[in-house]
């Protein structure tokens, strides 16, 4: 008996003494909301969650890009209301005034030309602020307000 308690000491005398083995190597996630290098025209890389986030004062945990012939659509997700930033190639007065809304108000001195509306009630609502400057057409929806929206629009034309 005591060659095979001798042996069963041994062994695990050797496993408690022995390099304890390294965890397996995993490459660190990258939040989405860390400032991304932009991206060439306007798209969804310049426009990136933590840009937007922080222009409209609202905490955006991630985006997705969605691509429809002229129009890239940047969805926001974070809590309460959607946000969306719109960026439109190739616009022209005659498109931007056919994409305004009825009971939208000009905006004077923001760029080419501008417009505001709010939709929903108060604790509902939904501000859509869109701005053009030459070919590029860019449109914000967000619950944050105008002037954030404004701001934001601001900073996207320097980006792009």
């Amino acid at each position: 008996m005591r060659p095979t308690l001798l042996a069963a000491t041994a062994f695990l005398l050797a496993a408690c003494t022995s390099a304890p083995q390294a965890a397996p190597a995993r490459a660190p996630e990258t939040p989405t909301t860390v400032e991304q290098p932009a991206g060439t025209g306007p798209n969804c890389a310049n426009a990136n969650s933590s840009v937007v986030g922080k222009a409209l004062g609202l905490r955006l945990q991630g985006q997705r890009e969605s691509v429809e012939k002229a129009v890239t659509t940047c969805t926001y997700v974070g809590s309460g209301m959607p946000v969306e930033v719109r960026f439109t190639t190739n616009a022209t007065a005659a498109t931007f005034a056919k994409g305004r809304p009825e009971k939208a108000k000009a905006v004077e001195g923001l760029f080419d030309e501008a417009y505001e509306t709010t939709a929903g009630g108060a604790e509902t609502a939904q501000h859509t602020v869109a701005a053009r400057r030459g070919r590029t057409q860019i449109e914000v929806m967000s619950p944050a307000g105008v002037e954030p929206s404004k701001k934001l629009i601001t900073d996207l034309f320097g980006r792009v």
